[in-house]
């Protein structure tokens, strides 16, 4: 039995090892077929609670025995370690399976065989369920790389838009100041110094708000009234927000995570359904925080891909998920959720 399993040449896959085994494990018991039945747990991604595992079945037919022997149903011989199941194996004739049960011998053996096999299996999907890690990873880097490059795109335009405006404005009044000194003009000199002080304070408002970005409302005054002065004073958007929410703070990352996918989500709607009505409905309870984003323009057919990827990896970041349901003339649903 081992010399039939492990003396295949090369590195024979678990399949082939086993219909090895159920070959060998025939002629032992002069048997007219044998059918391994291999147990296996359910992956991760597939879990199901209501299945407990899956199988992957192996037959073996003696030669002219295909029509001879009918089968009669007979209980199969379970192997098993400790309490885990390994393979359920069906023998016929019922004579042959009883020599199985019989023979400890190889009942150990042909449990240790099957172990082995089992194993090769788990560990060919462990390895499987890696190598796809490793490429999710790696495209999941290369998406943060892009949005940092995106940010630091949009920090230096906003910076050239406003901030540097405000700089060379700085520089001229200042040389209005010691053109009118050098003039010897000191009230015009003085009116181009408070010229200055104004700029100044400007300049600082302004670089703070390119520091700050959109985020400076929402940490001062949160989630609720962040969304509203950014979006009360759109016609075409109708804030439903519960009001439990309104004194209700979460944490920054939730809250942040939150704030810019809402506003993507309504901008978006803007974007590709000008002139819709836009809904937006915040609710919390004590599973969580959960949005949705509801606009009645003309949808688009998804075609089975997830739209709003950097949307939805933004709320990964915080252990929350994105849904994204339209089709044509039905309009789109944007929903997120984060768990508390």
């Amino acid at each position: 039995m081992v010399d039939a399993v492990h003396g295949l040449p090369g590195r024979p896959l678990p399949g082939v090892q086993a219909e090895a085994l159920a070959r060998a494990l025939g002629g032992c018991l002069e048997a007219a077929t044998v059918t391994i039945t291999l147990w296996l747990p359910l992956p991760a991604r597939d879990a199901d609670p209501t299945v407990e595992h899956t199988v992957q079945e192996y037959r073996w037919t003696a030669v002219g025995a295909e029509t001879a022997v009918p089968e009669t149903g007979a209980a199969p011989v379970r192997l098993c370690d400790g309490e885990q199941v390994l393979a359920d194996l069906v023998i016929e004739p019922p004579a042959a399976a009883e020599r199985l049960r019989r023979w400890p011998e190889l009942h150990a053996v042909t449990r240790l065989l099957v172990s082995d096999i089992q194993a090769q299996l788990i560990t060919g999907d462990a390895e499987r369920l890696i190598g796809q890690s490793d490429l999710l990873l790696a495209d999941a880097r290369l998406r943060a790389a892009g949005e940092m490059e995106h940010q630091r795109y949009q920090l230096e335009r906003d910076l050239h838009d406003g901030a540097q405006h405000h700089m060379v404005a700085l520089q001229m009044s200042l040389a209005m100041v010691e053109y009118q000194l050098g003039a010897g003009n000191a009230v015009e000199a003085g009116r181009h110094l408070d010229r200055l002080r104004e700029l100044l304070a400007s300049t600082e408002e302004v670089l703070h708000s390119t520091a700050t970005g959109l985020l400076a409302p929402l940490a001062d005054h949160g989630l609720v009234a962040a969304l509203a002065a950014r979006l009360d004073a759109l016609d075409t958007v109708t804030l439903d927000i519960d009001a439990q929410l309104t004194d209700r703070r979460y944490p920054p990352e939730v809250e942040t995570a939150v704030y810019l996918a809402c506003l993507e989500a309504v901008s978006n709607a803007h974007k590709h359904a000008p002139g819709a009505a836009v809904t937006l409905t915040l609710r919390t309870s004590c599973r969580g925080l959960s949005f949705e984003v509801v606009d009645t323009g003309p949808g688009f057919d998804t075609g089975g891909r997830m739209p709003l990827r950097q949307l939805a990896a933004r709320l990964a970041s915080v252990d929350g998920t994105l849904t994204v349901r339209s089709s044509p003339t039905t309009g789109t649903r944007v929903s997120g959720f984060v768990a508390s």
